[in-house]
Formats: structure tokens, C-alpha cells, sequence
């Protein structure tokens, strides 16, 4: 232990500065940039596609900043071990574009968005298991209706489990830093929106047969709803080939873009915070 903490303390002056830049950046341009431009500048025409009408009070989004300013600490922390093992060679990130040429460059951005979606899927799914619900994903699902700060609002194991994906990837896959850099800000910037609260695709989306396969707000919307079910980040193909897509979720999209979804509130439930 006394070795791995003068290690770590050795580590953090060369690590902490671009670490917490990376994040901060991160964070910054994914939930503040989405809540600014959904919730301030687009909230008078989205009024319509609130899909549960209670706006979140100030309350709950102080809690999930609070939780997000500690996911960023555990990040930190992790990027710091990270970057140092990454000078020894362990991984594959590169930065020279023609070690493996431009057509891999853009056709690793998808191929790693793709495996995240299948880790996603199933990382989420286990963390719903009544064993592990409450040490890992009830602190994620206190914020019942979502607003873009719910994005990071994790307990400390789910944000070191949510972030595994990265040294993970780099572990069995080559990619540039640039396209890592890229997929790291689509990831938080698909996680912002799907926490933002307002159906933001068009109508007919959810039901078309290529869009279709894309999750929309509604689809993680349900999610918290109901803590169940849902449970892809990118794509709906995990949650229909598993068969845990909700039902319902089609229609309730369609009622989300036509601007009636629950306009009374009658779909809601009591907050599921001690489910599991």
C-alpha cells in the first residue's frame, strides 16, 4: 500500500493538470452546453416537448452537481493512474495519424462507439440487479426526472465502473488520440441529451426503420421513469434483441413529439429510489 501511494503522489504533479483540464472541458461542454442551449435559449418552443411537464427543482440539481463534482474527482483520480501506465506502452492509443492511416482514424470513432454501447448495455443492466443496485446505481436514479446534470450524478463505484470503458478500449483496440478525444465528447454530449428531459428528435424517429435504431430522450426518459428496461446508450439494438425495451416506448415517443405527452402527469410514478 505505502508503494502504491508514493507511486500515486509521484504521478499526480504530471498528471493532474491535463487531467483535470480533459474533464473539466468534458463536463463543461456537455451538460452546461446542452442545459444552456435546451434549457435557457430553445425552453419557450420546447414547451410542448417536455415529456414529464415538472420542471426538476433547484434542489435536485444542486444534488447532481454535488455527485458530478465528486464523479469528476474519482475520474481525476482514475486518468492519473491511467496516463502513467500509459508511458510504459500498456496501451494502444497513438498519435500518428499514419500509423494506421486515415481510414482507420474515422472508422475506429464508430467501431468504439459501438463497443461502448454493448458495454453500456450490460454494465447498466447488472448494476439494476438488486445485489448491486443500491452500492452502485441508486444515487444515478434519485434524480427521477432528468434534467442534463444528471449525466455525471453517480456514486463513486459507478463512476470508477462508467469510466473502465476507456482502459478498456485501449487495452484491445488502436486509436488516435484525436478520435479518442472525439468519442469521449460525443459519449458526454449523447449523455447530456439524453438526460435533458425534452424529446428533441422529430416525429416519427423511434418508428423509423433505420432512426429507429438510435435511442432518443424518451427512450432513457422511461428509464428513470420506471427504473427499468431501456437500458442502451446509443442504439436500441441491445434492448430489443434482450427483449428489455419497454413496450410502450414507441407510443410514448410519439406523444412526446406531437406534444402531449403526460400533460397532467398521469404516467408518473413514485420516485423508485429504493428499488433493489
Amino acid at each position: 500500500m505505502d508503494a502504491f501511494i508514493n507511486w500515486f503522489t509521484q504521478s499526480l504533479p504530471r498528471h493532474i493538470g491535463p487531467s483535470l483540464e480533459l474533464e473539466l472541458i468534458r463536463y463543461g461542454a456537455g451538460t452546461l452546453g446542452v442545459f444552456f442551449v435546451v434549457w435557457v435559449l430553445l425552453s419557450p418552443w420546447l414547451k410542448s416537448r417536455k415529456i414529464r411537464p415538472p420542471t426538476p427543482r433547484g434542489r435536485q440539481v444542486a444534488m447532481e452537481l454535488l455527485n458530478s463534482f465528486k464523479s469528476i474527482c474519482v475520474y481525476i483520480a482514475l486518468d492519473i493512474v491511467v496516463f502513467d501506465i500509459a508511458e510504459i506502452g500498456v496501451f494502444q492509443k497513438y498519435n500518428d495519424v499514419a500509423e494506421y492511416g486515415w481510414l482507420w482514424f474515422w472508422a475506429s470513432i464508430p467501431v468504439a462507439i459501438i463497443l461502448h454501447d454493448a458495454y453500456f448495455y450490460w454494465m447498466h443492466r447488472a448494476m439494476h440487479h438488486p445485489k448491486l443496485y443500491k452500492i452502485f446505481h441508486l444515487t444515478h436514479h434519485r434524480s427521477h426526472n432528468p434534467t442534463p446534470f444528471t449525466a455525471y450524478s453517480f456514486a463513486a463505484p459507478e463512476a470508477a465502473v462508467q469510466y473502465a470503458f476507456v482502459p478498456l478500449l485501449l487495452l484491445v483496440m488502436p486509436i488516435h488520440s484525436v478520435a479518442l478525444l472525439i468519442v469521449l465528447a460525443v459519449m458526454i454530449l449523447k449523455n447530456a441529451v439524453g438526460h435533458c428531459g425534452y424529446e428533441l428528435f422529430p416525429r416519427g424517429f423511434a418508428e423509423h426503420p433505420v432512426w429507429g435504431q438510435f435511442t432518443t430522450v424518451t427512450h432513457h426518459d422511461m428509464h428513470h421513469e420506471r427504473a427499468q428496461g431501456n437500458y442502451g446508450f446509443y442504439f436500441t439494438w441491445w434492448d430489443r434483441w434482450m427483449g428489455t425495451e419497454q413496450a410502450d416506448y414507441q407510443a410514448r415517443f410519439a406523444r412526446a413529439t406531437k406534444g402531449t405527452a403526460n400533460p397532467q402527469g398521469r404516467d408518473w410514478k413514485q420516485p423508485l429510489e429504493d428499488v433493489g
